[in-house]
């Protein structure tokens, strides 16, 4: 609540939400004037008053002009000026102070429900007002015809009030309407850079995990080839070379699935249990890495878990292949109750946990995080260096 005040008071000043616009109650005024000084032409012509009576009306239209400025932190000078322009100048033109004191008096009163905003404090505008309005009929007119000019005066205020109210209302709806749309284009703003700050996370975790994966077995492809050639054992080495042709044909196809956003096959379609087993195949084919492993048939994962937890065991895989110096590597995957359990133990070289993310061009792990949280899922990294890596992930399903 208070934000909201503070941004309307920003949008819209106090004084700027009186009765109609200023141009509208000005000619209110004049119409008033050109009322007052007709009648009291017609009853008894006062040329000094007259003249007296247009300068106190000028004078309280230029403050009401001026109320956004007079009324910041002067409201009730400025209510109390008004009121006793008004009441001065029904004793000027006393014949015509019925139509000045009715006509602008509960004007004053309308004004003081947007200044305000608190009922008690109109109440007293009110009171005020019309205190003045009983003194000055009275001193004008005599207590006879005080009940009849009553009358007349609680029913302007009653019309007059009734539109301000109306009035305000459809100020202040318009005021929320353009404060909520200006909040909406904020949070459209921030929702657009998110949106475009996790764009970018996913093109950056897409490209490591094809490119990037891609290019590093090919590379270890090509080493072994490299020491096979050395050793004459030609026979491997176009074995390794198949391997290596079909992996890059699979690189660049995955490539252009991350580039256009799009699968040849639906992620729904996919057998989780059988595209693991493809990449445990393809690892031991690459690394030459003993693997042990335990793996559930898994049949209640969405789409989103699926394709992330293939990511995540993907990455895993090529962080023992690339850094780990492992011979040996343990990988589990079961449902226990209602989580999905991914858990590789290598016998590697290990690392510092801490050092995640501190050295550039090194965001498998990091990218490992993000795809654990991306699906709601915890992960824990147990390694320290020259004692191997146990990485375990729980993913609800």
């Amino acid at each position: 609540m208070n934000k909201w005040n503070k941004n309307m008071d920003s949008i819209y000043n106090i004084s700027d939400g009186l009765l109609v616009s200023k141009i509208a109650v000005v000619v209110w005024i004049f119409l008033i004037y050109i009322g007052t000084v007709v009648l009291q032409y017609l009853e008894k012509p006062l040329f000094i008053q007259s003249i007296v009576f247009t300068i106190a009306i000028l004078i309280y239209i230029l403050f009401y002009w001026y109320s956004r400025l007079l009324t910041d932190k002067r409201k009730w000078v400025y209510l109390l000026a008004q009121g006793s322009l008004l009441f001065i100048s029904s004793f000027l033109v006393p014949h015509g102070s019925p139509i000045i004191m009715a006509g602008l008096l509960p004007l004053l009163v309308s004004q003081s429900i947007a200044i305000f905003e608190n009922s008690l404090k109109v109440i007293i505008v009110f009171i005020g007002a019309y205190a003045l309005y009983c003194i000055a009929i009275w001193l004008n007119y005599g207590l006879k015809e005080l009940p009849v000019f009553i009358l007349l005066f609680f029913f302007n205020v009653t019309i007059v009030n009734f539109y301000t109210v109306i009035y305000n209302r459809q100020v202040n709806a318009r005021l929320r309407m353009k404060y909520y749309l200006q909040e909406l284009e904020t949070a459209h703003r921030k929702v657009e850079d998110l949106t475009l700050s996790n764009e970018r996370q996913r093109m950056a975790r897409d490209l490591h995990d094809t490119l990037a994966q891609g290019l590093a077995g090919l590379i270890m492809q090509l080493e072994a080839v490299d020491a096979h050639l050395h050793r004459g054992n030609t026979n491997r080495s176009h074995e390794i070379i198949q391997q290596s042709m079909i992996r890059a044909r699979e690189t660049l196809k995955n490539a252009r699935t991350a580039i256009d956003d799009l699968r040849s096959d639906s992620i729904e379609e996919t057998d989780f249990y059988r595209e693991v087993l493809k990449m445990i195949t393809d690892f031991k084919e690459t690394a030459l890495i003993e693997v042990n492993d335990h793996i559930e048939p898994i049949k209640q994962l969405s789409a989103l878990t699926m394709e992330h937890s293939l990511y995540i065991i993907s990455e895993c895989l090529a962080n023992v292949a690339k850094h780990s110096q492992a011979q040996m590597v343990n990988i589990t995957i079961k449902k226990v109750n209602k989580y999905l359990v991914i858990e590789l133990i290598d016998n590697g070289i290990g690392f510092k946990i801490n050092s995640i993310g501190k050295h550039s061009g090194k965001y498998g792990l990091l990218g490992l995080k993000e795809r654990v949280r991306l699906i709601g899922g915890r992960i824990e990294m147990n390694s320290n260096p020259g004692k191997g890596t146990k990485i375990s992930i729980t993913v609800p399903i």
